[in-house]
């Protein structure tokens, strides 16, 4: 730890005194006139036409050129729109310069200027321009090198990107959307080097006619252009790779090609490899196949028809013993005329993954007189060795029609198809009170699982946007979804060296057996219809009033059964009426609502509400215990920002929301989810109302490459969704109820920015607090749950020689369960850096380095991966030889809070492996 602090110090004290060996230019901008002017360009490049450093006038005129070598010559480049540029050469600086410019009306030397170099940033409006090749030194590889590079944004490890610290909805490559604009499929496949202009387009909306009518200043997309010559024909690359680790051969095939010109684009993507780099994961699934993002405002009532889709466990990067991969997708657009465009896309992916989890879980105590005894709540050891395979397919056509501008029609299928499953073999060690003696008894089951589903899922929808006139505005959008999921689990529970008690306390009627074999069969039909139609009418430049109406339709139909499989083979099917689920469960919600935009100065205020008649409907098929809900809720909503300039805003937010669950939730029998749980529904649930407030504060500094942004959020839960839970060892039975107890949580996220020459440096803080009434064996416990996160970064970017990321993170996590008080603490320290050898070589590597502390338990764990690059400059070719978990680290290790359970988990990793990698560029 010492070791790594001190190379830490010496990297930092190393880029201090590089940094003081640069010298600054500042000044003011202005025209003939002598009024400063804003967003004018300052270049300064050398004699070999290399970028020194570059500004951005703020609105005072002021600019500042930072990093800039001593004893060197720079030629200074000023551009503003419109006015005449001018130059100017500074030879050999010594010392901190004063430069002041005067631009004159005239010719626009815009475009000269930009053959001579190119601008790194423009603002066009609501765009803003980077110029790749003016952050970069060659050494990026995929497009989130490269997006990581430009002031003012991040991308994240898994793929999100965020601008000025709001997420990125989509991300276009020369217009056309790039599988559906997926965030994580573009940084991760799209090559750099084909990266020549990266467009970040703030108050995004790709409606036309909607633009400026809604609260769209916190929408952002990006598009990309791409460099010359690459817009016409194909480019992309190929990669194979070999090598050996953990007694196994190491494999990776990844042909990618890409081909855009002016009305057709192709995207071809594969990916075969046991590198523990899935392609495709469960997250990116969820993305393709979720809620669509509507471009009109939410009514505010949400219902879950999605029942069991997300049941399987789902593994990140390198978080497994192996991880087999296979991904193939297809994306194309072609434009037929002016006013139709087709676009289509297809992804298949299969992956494999071994998995070893070991816990330890610590259960909430069920009444008070056990915690105020002198026993320990029951603590549970597990470890859990588990095979799981996720297929699935996902097929989209979609076509856009838009005849003028005041029509636009445009129409998504979609088809989602999966295959899943999972076994597991899991061991739980844990000392429970014997009932009939009195005394504590060791218990250890062997508990062998099978879970699975083939979901298929009809996603239709069609949106239509008229412009009827400059006044009056029209919106139709549609979504209709027919899916069928049919979820089984298994599971076979055996108590060793003892004859097994029937689990449940006889909940389930099993024939006695030794193990005992339980099985669960599920079927959700649904079938779901959205619509609704907007109206604006335009008051003036500065207002509008919207009025909607709307619905939400949907049918679930629910059946389920449990069944055993006894000693000799037999079936025991399980009648009782506790024990069959047999449900039709209708949702029906019309709304309709009035929202009043004004801008008023640097104000822009949103009031508004939305009116609901909401019924539910809930028919048991095998009873006549059918229930019927009936109610009308007004639901308002507040938005209010204030733009202290175009780069600085405060925006304040308010609204009320209802969810409604799924038709599981409105089953009574009992089903069967997991070893030790059961779950039953319960048909005179309303929705869980929510009150929301949030306060965002952003704010870029173009002429300094300062970011901060800060965001709030307050919501407080009333007549919430939950369990109310029957708890018995480890074993337990799930009732779904609203709440009468509210449950509360407060989370807040601060990050700024700031860029000194080459090194951009960021600190964050994240801040959670979640107050939780729970209900366990019919009494009230309230769970309080503090997390807390503070990181610095540093990261460089240097033209030639060694770059450097640093970063430090602190994670303390307080749970308070009443009766028990929990903390967890990580220190994460990671260490980066990318040496530029020549014109020929690179050297990566990366190291990681956790430290884990809670309950008792210390666990110090790290990572260290590198890579060594070779390509020759203008070569199509390039050679990897990377190695990963160098250290031969075993597992990492994380905490857990939950309603009942609190848990720290250790789960084991890919072993190391080394491999030779050789890709060529088509």
């Amino acid at each position: 730890m010492n070791k790594l602090i001190l190379l830490l110090a010496a990297m930092l004290l190393t880029s201090i005194a590089a940094h003081s060996q640069n010298v600054k230019i500042t000044g003011i901008v202005i025209d003939s006139a002598g009024t400063p002017l804003q967003m004018a360009n300052v270049i300064a490049y050398g004699s070999n036409k290399s970028l020194g450093a570059f500004g951005i006038t703020n609105q005072d005129g002021r600019y500042q050129l930072l990093g800039l070598k001593k004893d060197s010559t720079y030629t200074l480049k000023v551009s503003f729109l419109g006015l005449q540029a001018t130059e100017e050469k500074v030879e050999k600086i010594q010392e901190d310069l004063v430069k002041n410019f005067v631009l004159l009306e005239g010719t626009d030397q815009l475009d000269a200027v930009q053959i001579t170099y190119e601008m790194p940033v423009s603002i066009k409006g609501d765009t803003i321009v980077y110029n790749a090749d003016s952050f970069t030194n060659g050494t990026e590889r995929k497009l989130d090198d490269v997006l990581n590079k430009l002031p003012g944004v991040e991308v994240n490890e898994d793929g999100d990107v965020q601008v000025e610290g709001k997420n990125v909805e989509k991300i276009y490559v020369d217009g056309k959307e790039f599988f559906e604009g997926d965030t994580r499929l573009a940084t991760k496949n799209i090559p750099a080097d084909a990266i020549g202009k990266v467009e970040v387009l703030k108050n995004f909306n790709n409606v036309s006619q909607l633009k400026g009518l809604g609260n769209d200043q916190d929408r952002v997309a990006i598009n990309i252009r791409l460099k010359e010559g690459k817009e016409k024909f194909w480019f992309g690359e190929a990669t194979a790779a070999g090598g050996y680790g953990g007694d196994d051969f190491r494999y990776q095939a990844q042909p990618k090609a890409f081909y855009y010109s002016p009305n057709l684009s192709l995207n071809f993507l594969t990916d075969f490899n046991n590198l523990g780099i899935p392609a495709f994961t469960g997250r990116d699934y969820n993305r393709f196949t979720g809620q669509r993002f509507s471009n009109t405002s939410d009514a505010g009532v949400n219902v879950n028809t999605n029942s069991n889709g997300g049941r399987l466990t789902t593994f990140q990067n390198n978080r497994a013993l192996e991880i087999e991969s296979r991904f193939g997708a297809f994306n194309g657009a072609y434009q037929v005329n002016k006013s139709l465009g087709i676009n289509a896309f297809a992804i298949f992916s299969s992956v494999d993954t071994d998995a070893r989890t070991d816990s330890r879980r610590f259960f909430t105590p069920a009444d008070e007189s056990l915690a105020a005894s002198s026993r320990a709540p029951l603590t549970e050891f597990t470890e859990d060795l588990t095979f799981q395979r996720n297929e699935q397919a996902i097929f989209k056509v979609g076509a856009d029609y838009k005849p003028n501008d005041n029509f636009t029609l445009d129409f998504n299928g979609q088809v989602n198809i999966a295959d899943n499953t999972e076994r597991s073999a899991l061991i739980s060690d844990r000392v429970e009170i014997n009932r009939e003696t009195g005394d504590p008894e060791r218990i250890i089951e062997d508990v062998a699982q099978r879970d699975a589903q083939k979901p298929i899922v009809i996603d239709q929808n069609l949106n239509m946007y008229y412009t009827a006139s400059d006044r009056n505005i029209f919106a139709f959008e549609g979504r209709y979804v027919d899916s069928e999921e049919d979820p089984f689990y298994n599971a076979v529970r055996d108590f060793r060296d003892q004859q097994d008690p029937e689990p449940f306390n006889g909940r389930l009627n099993l024939d006695n057996a030794d193990p005992y074999n339980i099985n669960q069969r599920n079927l959700v039909d649904t079938r779901r219809i959205n619509a609704k139609v907007d109206y604006w009418y335009v008051l003036n430049k500065i207002s509008n009033i919207n009025f909607t109406v709307g619905t939400i339709q949907s049918r679930q139909d629910y059946n389920s059964n449990i069944f055993q499989i006894l000693d000799n083979g037999g079936v025991n099917i399980l009648t009782d009426d506790d024990l069959v689920n047999d449900v039709r469960y209708d949702f029906s919600d019309i709304y309709a609502g009035v929202h009043y935009k004004i801008i008023k100065g640097k104000f822009t205020i949103t009031p508004g509400f939305n009116v609901h008649q909401i019924e539910t409907d809930t028919d048991d098929l095998l009873s006549d215990n059918d229930q019927t809900i009936s109610t009308t809720e007004f639901l308002p909503d507040f938005n209010i920002r204030y733009d202290f300039r175009s780069s600085e805003s405060l925006r304040a937010d308010y609204r009320q929301v209802i969810n409604f669950a799924d038709v599981n939730s409105y089953a009574e029998s009992l089903v069967f989810n997991n070893y030790n749980s059961l779950s039953r529904g319960n048909n005179n649930l309303s929705g869980a109302k929510t009150d929301q407030f949030s306060l965002n504060y952003n704010n870029f500094n173009m002429f300094n490459y300062t970011n901060i942004f800060a965001f709030v959020t307050y919501s407080k839960q009333r007549e919430a969704l939950q369990n109310s839970v029957e708890l018995d060892g480890i074993n337990q039975v799930n009732t779904t109820i609203n709440s009468p107890l509210a449950n509360e949580s407060v989370n807040g996220t601060g990050r700024i920015t700031k860029e000194f020459g080459k090194i951009r440096t960021g600190l964050r803080a994240t801040l959670s607090y979640s107050l939780f009434n729970n209900i366990i064996n019919d009494q009230a416990q309230e769970s309080e749950n503090f997390n807390q996160t503070y990181a610095v970064d540093l990261r460089s970017n240097y033209q030639e020689g060694v770059n450097f990321d640093v970063s430090y993170s602190y994670n303390l996590s307080n749970n308070d369960q009443g009766s028990r008080t929990t903390q967890f603490t990580t220190h994460r320290i990671n260490l980066g850096a990318d040496w530029q050898i020549g014109d020929a070589w690179q050297l990566t590597a990366d190291y990681d380095l956790n430290l884990f502390r809670g309950e008792g338990q210390d666990n110090n764990f790290d990572f260290l991966e590198a890579a060594l690059y070779y390509q020759q400059p203008d070569s199509q070719w390039e050679f990897k030889l990377a190695g990963t978990n160098l250290l031969g680290t075993e597992a990492f290790v994380s905490n857990n809070f939950g309603q009942i359970i609190t848990s720290t988990t250790e789960q084991f990793v890919l072993p190391r492996y080394v491999y030779l990698q050789v890709q060529y560029e088509l």
